[in-house]
């Protein structure tokens, strides 16, 4: 806050002669005192102004004093009263401020979410000591939860089991029963262990279904990922690739492959996304009848890659 120089003070003359002054002690020449007790000899209450009185006090000075003291008391008011109120707008969130509310993006409100904790002696996969870049822990705990207000279905075993192969394989849709039966085996052959799985269904009609597939190693994983490239979701037959979900959220190690449905849509609009992190391959698929909102959908997927790193 600029502080008033002296200099910008006005400063109080001295008072003419001709002024009547108080004086400690009484004298002959003393101004009136008044008294608590007056005698006779009390001087009247008011008396008349002496004749010196127009040449002897201009008044201007002192009220410019005045003038210049409630200025700046005025000043220190009101700073001191913008000081408060800037602290109060910078102190709480923004949602909580009158007039300053966050708008809503579309994001998905979700449950806590943290890492499973590691069996002891076991390496994060992508550490330097793990060269198979191994999930050591159970990947049905690495399958994200769903959010606040979905419906889980309870027909997808989620953390309780495990999803058959050809219950994965009836994602797709092949020309003939041969192709089906030739990617169950190519499943086996390239070390499949099993596949984690949960689906839900937010308040807005989006179905999401994740699946992990766990192999034996990263390797066993690499080798079966060309195999991808000729599955086609059922429903989903022309799409565009989307990269914007790729992001600094998503771990450096894991790569996203995802793919939006081309409209004019079916029955129900697709967006999916290939996570391969390691041994392991992650679908995260979601449908919609009319569209899929492109919010959620990257931060399912972004959130689900960091569960995966």
């Amino acid at each position: 806050m600029n502080e008033i120089a002296p200099e910008a003070v006005p400063r109080f003359p001295a008072e003419p002669d001709a002024e009547p002054q108080l004086s400690a002690g009484p004298g002959p020449e003393a101004a009136p005192q008044l008294s608590a007790e007056p005698g006779p000899q009390a001087a009247p209450l008011f008396p008349a102004a002496p004749e010196a009185a127009p040449e002897a006090a201009p008044r201007a000075p002192r009220r410019r004093l005045r003038a210049a003291i409630r200025w700046t008391a005025a000043v220190l008011v009101f700073a001191a009263f913008g000081s408060a109120t800037a602290y109060a707008v910078t102190q709480p969130e923004r949602t909580r401020i009158p007039g300053l509310r966050t708008p809503d993006d579309g994001r998905w409100t979700y449950p806590p979410i943290a890492l499973p904790k590691l069996p002891a002696g076991r390496a994060r996969p992508f550490a330097d000591a793990n060269q198979g870049q191994h999930h050591f822990t159970d990947v049905r705990s690495l399958l994200l939860p769903a959010p606040v207000g979905a419906t889980a279905d309870r027909a997808v075993p989620g953390p309780s089991g495990w999803v058959t192969p050809d219950a994965y394989l009836d994602l797709y849709r092949f020309d003939d029963d041969y192709l089906r039966k030739a990617q169950a085996a190519e499943l086996r052959q390239q070390g499949l262990r099993h596949i984690a799985a949960r689906s839900w269904t937010s308040p807005d009609g989006t179905r999401t279904d994740l699946y992990l597939l766990q192999f034996l190693s990263s390797g066993y994983a690499d080798l079966y990922e060309p195999n991808i490239g000729a599955e086609r979701l059922k429903g989903a037959e022309e799409v565009v690739k989307d990269s914007g979900v790729t992001s600094k959220a998503v771990p450096s190690d894991i790569t996203v492959d995802a793919s939006a449905e081309s409209a004019p849509y079916g029955a129900a609009a697709t967006r999916y996304a290939y996570l391969y992190a390691g041994d392991v391959i992650g679908l995260v698929v979601q449908t919609r009848k009319g569209s899929v909102a492109e919010v959620p959908f990257r931060q399912t997927v972004r959130l689900q890659a960091q569960l995966l790193g």
